[in-house]
């Protein structure tokens, strides 16, 4: 009978604590849309050596295949020869940056020659229409050009 007890205790406190750990866990994730998305940011994005990079982010979101996939074109803009490069893969939806831990942050996985080294395209969400882009820390860049993104409406 101690040891009937004794499990039913154990049993218990075993469902109590994994409880709590699967709410903390769904407190860190960030919810995406419940139904297929797709949104489209715009924008031009300072150049070193062009007259700025014409920017086109396009998010999908496959609620039933669980994926999230994107493309990024960029139109570097020079004064006789403009250059178009896209870009696709997949993005995460990231919570919280060194300097605001409540931050979203939309995370593009780009692929390149060398799978050891991933490289890896940060925007913060600064609100629902506006996306900026930052550094590989997720610190935003140390100057006053515009690298925000605006939200096309569909």
């Amino acid at each position: 009978m101690r040891n009937l007890t004794f499990f039913i205790l154990i049993l218990m406190l075993t469902a109590c604590s994994s409880k709590s750990n699967k709410n903390a866990l769904s407190d860190k994730q960030i919810s995406l849309p419940d139904t297929n998305s797709i949104l489209v940011y715009e924008g031009t994005l300072p150049c070193a050596d062009c007259d700025g990079i014409k920017t086109t982010l396009t998010l999908y979101h496959n609620k039933i295949k669980n994926q999230t996939t994107y493309k990024l074109r960029e139109v570097y803009l020079y004064h006789n020869n403009d250059k178009t490069f896209d870009t696709y893969g997949n993005w995460n939806a990231l919570k919280g940056t060194q300097q605001d831990p409540n931050a979203i942050i939309y995370q593009l996985a780009v692929q390149n020659e060398d799978p050891e080294d991933p490289d890896v395209i940060n925007y913060l969400v600064v609100n629902k229409n506006t996306l900026m882009l930052i550094d590989d820390e997720m610190k935003e860049f140390e100057t006053k050009a515009n690298y925000n993104l605006t939200r096309k409406e569909d």
